[in-house]
């Protein structure tokens, strides 16, 4: 550990804190300029809000300059809100702390309000998407996951086994490439979407399985916002893992005025969730926003076991504005408990039943046992219990003369223990069940220094990272010398550190009033260290048969430039053409250096390469907003990894792949009346070449993408009574995907088929003394049906090797079923 970079960042959060601290010395450190600093809100349009451009300690920053009302459906209704221009922290986001009147909103209301990150989405030479509050509260189900919120994105799927409860995992798909839960192998890519939380990055760059989970940010109602970018993207904006996408999580953000919210809310499934915020409103410059929460599922699956989960999470940030700048200080916090069920046959499985594996009983499957239903705790169970810590702080100057410095740094502690014991299939040669451990600690800084004239918007900076990921595996069978958790056959005991040094620099330029263009540079560093200690992880009296000690410590440096060019043209005011093209690199997962290898490893010469081609037409014509685009991502130099839990190993393919296809997104509505949405993405993913086990197979198309992705929806608003009524409808539509076999560790031909699900959302936004200083402002009512049509579906297959469900099952179809109509009802009021 190198110990004096940890002391020079604590001695300079500590000089930082000082000066913050006081106005005086904050004045003092910026008029060395000449002039006294005005904050101003940034204007980077290429960036994402708070990262490279808009000035993440403003709320204003992130979706309006002055009245925050943008229709989109299905999003529920927006109000028109004023804007405090007593102060720059006046609350900027639909639904946040601040003053509201309803009765504003009329029949005749058809005027719709600035919007200051629609610009900036509109301008941009990327492909992006911004999700306000009121979407969230439209397509997230009470004490659901964040992610749903990008459900109805163009080219996002979103898909995963939990009963809509934040606390279970969900995978993230933008144009094919994912983030989290994956289930089955066969994705190139199993990290290749960047999440931040605030700006900040909490992928694991060495995860084995899956670089971030979704059940890290339980409680979507932490959140105001979301920003979700496709490709790589411009330098001052990407990250490491950035490959196809970078998603940020915008939480809520202290506000000029004071207030609170809370909300509670349950339905179907024995879902309950509460949550509470509380606003201190500005005081001699600071300001604070503390919200906290919790959801629990009893899970869809039918049976004794039916898989439960819950979570919580908090929140607090406080900001200090001080003449010339700010400063602010974020702390978060999460837990989740999730016990999840068994895969289940699709089809009837010779010697499988609901009993056990060669035990007389009903069939076990979906066609026979139920398609929801699963086998008991005593044959199968998995519990997956995480926390994580995010402790960060941002900082920023005006330096006079269109000068502006921004910085942030930040802590990350994440550990995760996954226990399962399967005793379905009375296996007497190998393990049966597993013990796992892993921990990680990041620590980073990213500064960046802007620079604007009439010409051009200019930022160069850079950022360090450095992580180390501890992971330990223990797996036993009691069936075999007795063995268990603390006396294991097998052990797996690795250290892997991972550092990253980037500088980047872009600049929009201005040639002509009607056309930006974004040259930018990234130069990057990564290094990873991978350390076995699989003999000092065997336990005190342990005599495992199987001890991971084959692959070599190794240390690894990869030193990349990653160019980009990105360009918006406007054919005239409501139609911009954009088009960026932009290359980045990535690090193998743990798997390629030595992690799970019964044999000794040669780690990659070169980082995974990714170069995406996305471009198309911005359309942004009164109520009618949409894009269409066509996108090309290469990846090369991937490395694919399948861990196969029966094995207790790692088995990797070396595999380039290719996404080609197109997005449409058209969204059509104002305050009051009827609004509408389509969006549709067409993609063929494919496998120019992929090896593994001196197999080639060329041509291949990648498992889990489907080639048709479809969402249409309609809605009405209207008020009455002080009262704001919404209703909305949307289908959602998945094409035939193709499965990957674990058996054979290839993709195939065989196909899971396609489906749709609708969904219904009502809701009332009641308004109470909506111009009282104190008190009650307004109060909601909701109601969502998700699954309208009671579908039956599956989230997810895969071709089982075997090792599930016994030797018979080797080569058939294992399922995990998505969840069945559902019925939620939510209640909150604000202060």
């Amino acid at each position: 550990m190198n110990t004096d970079f940890y002391r020079y960042h604590v001695m300079r959060a500590l000089f930082l804190a000082g000066i913050i601290s006081d106005p005086v010395l904050a004045h003092a450190a910026l008029s060395v300029t000449g002039k006294p600093g005005v904050q101003s809100v940034g204007s980077q349009d290429d960036g994402l809000p708070g990262v490279a451009g808009g000035k993440r300690g403003n709320s204003q920053s992130l979706y309006a300059n002055h009245v925050s009302s943008v229709v989109t459906a299905p999003g529920a209704l927006l109000v028109s809100r004023r804007r405090d221009t007593t102060g720059d922290h006046a609350p900027a986001i639909p639904g946040a702390q601040g003053s509201v009147n309803v009765g504003e909103v009329n029949a005749a209301s058809g005027r719709r309000a600035p919007h200051s990150a629609r610009k900036r989405q509109f301008t941009s030479s990327t492909a992006k998407t911004i999700v306000d509050r009121a979407q969230i509260e439209t397509r997230v189900p009470p004490g659901g996951s964040i992610v749903h919120a990008l459900a109805a994105a163009p080219g996002v799927q979103i898909r995963g086994y939990g009963s809509g409860n934040g606390a279970s995992r969900y995978q993230i798909r933008i144009n094919g490439i994912q983030v989290g839960w994956a289930l089955s192998g066969g994705n190139p890519e199993k990290n290749g979407i960047a999440v931040l939380f605030d700006g900040i990055p909490m992928n694991n760059p060495l995860a084995q399985w899956d670089g971030w989970e979704s059940a890290e940010v339980p409680i979507a109602e932490i959140f105001q916002g979301v920003t979700a970018v496709q490709g790589p993207g411009n330098p001052a904006s990407r990250w490491y893992d950035s490959m196809g996408g970078t998603v940020d999580l915008h939480p809520i953000e202290p506000t000029h005025g004071s207030g609170g919210r809370v909300s509670v809310g349950g339905g179907s499934f024995g879902t309950y969730h509460a949550f509470a915020q509380a606003d201190s409103g500005d005081f001699g410059g600071w300001s604070t926003v503390v919200g906290a929460g919790y959801t629990h599922s009893d899970g869809f699956r039918e049976g004794l076991y039916t898989g439960p989960s819950n979570g919580t999470a908090a929140f607090m940030k406080l900001r200090r504005a001080f003449r010339g700048g700010s400063a602010s200080f974020g702390a978060y916090y999460s837990r989740v408990n999730e016990y999840r069920p068994d895969y289940i046959p699709v089809a009837p499985i010779p010697g499988v039943s609901v009993n056990g594996y060669g035990v007389p009983g009903t069939a076990y499957s979906q066609d026979t046992s139920g398609f929801y239903y699963t086998i008991p705790q005593s044959l199968y169970s998995k519990n997956d219990f995480a926390h994580m810590w995010l402790l960060y702080g941002r900082q920023r100057f005006d330096l006079g003369g269109a000068w502006r410095l921004s910085n942030v740094f930040w802590y990350r502690a994440g550990y995760r223990h996954h226990n399962r014991q399967r005793f379905y299939y009375p296996d007497y040669t190998g393990i049966n069940s597993e013990y796992y451990t892993g921990a990680t600690h990041t620590l980073g800084d990213r500064i960046a220094l802007h620079w604007r004239n009439a010409w051009n918007d200019l930022t160069v900076g850079g950022y360090y990272m450095h992580e180390r990921f501890h992971s330990l595996y223990y797996g036993y069978n009691p069936a075999i010398f007795q063995s268990s958790a603390s006396l294991p056959l097998f052990v797996a005991d690795y250290y892997d550190y991972w550092d990253g040094a980037v500088a980047f620099a872009q600049d929009t330029l201005r040639p002509l009033p009607a056309l930006r263009i974004t040259p930018g540079v990234s130069l990057m560093n990564y290094r990873v260290q991978f350390a076995n200690n699989s003999v000092g992880g065997i336990p005190p009296g342990a005599s495992p048969i199987v001890i991971y000690d084959a692959a070599r410590n190794n240390d690894n440096s990869y030193t990349k430039l990653a160019p980009s060019l990105g360009v918006n043209y406007r054919l005239n005011p409501s139609l911009h053409a954009f088009f960026t093209w932009a290359q980045n690199y990535q690090t193998a997962p743990a798997s390629a250096y030595g992690n799970y290898q019964a044999y000794p490893t040669v780690p990659p010469s070169a980082p995974t390469r990714v170069n995406s081609d996305i471009g198309g037409l911005k359309l942004d014509r009164g109520p009618l907003r949409g894009q269409l685009s066509a996108f090309h991502i290469a990846l090369s130099n991937a490395v694919l990894s399948t861990f196969l839990p029966s094995l207790a190993i790692t088995k990797n393919a070396d595999v380039s792949a290719v996404y080609n296809g197109a997005n449409l997104d058209l969204h059509y509505g104002r305050e009051l009346g009827w609004q509408g949405l389509a969006s549709a993405t067409a993609e063929h993913a494919y496998y120019p070449h992929y090896v593994t086990g001196g197999t080639t197979v060329l041509g291949a198309s990648i498992p889990n993408i489907p080639t048709w992705l479809f969402t249409v929806g309609a809605g009405y608003r209207w008020y009455a009574v002080h009262t704001t009524f919404s209703a909305r409808l949307w289908d959602s539509y998945n094409g035939q995907q193709y499965l990957f076999s674990n058996l054979t560790n290839l993709p195939t031909t065989t196909t899971q088929g396609a489906y749709n699900v609708v969904n219904l959302r009502l809701s009332a936004r009641i308004a109470v003394l909506s111009d009282a200083t104190h008190g009650l402002k307004d109060v909601r009512v909701s109601l969502l049906v998700s699954n309208l049509l009671d579908r039956r579906y599956n989230a997810m297959e895969y071709i089982s090797s075997g090792g599930e469900l016994g030797p018979t099952s080797a080569g058939a179809v294992l399922a995990v079923p998505a969840a069945p109509r559902a019925i939620y009802a939510n209640l909150s009021a604000r202060f």
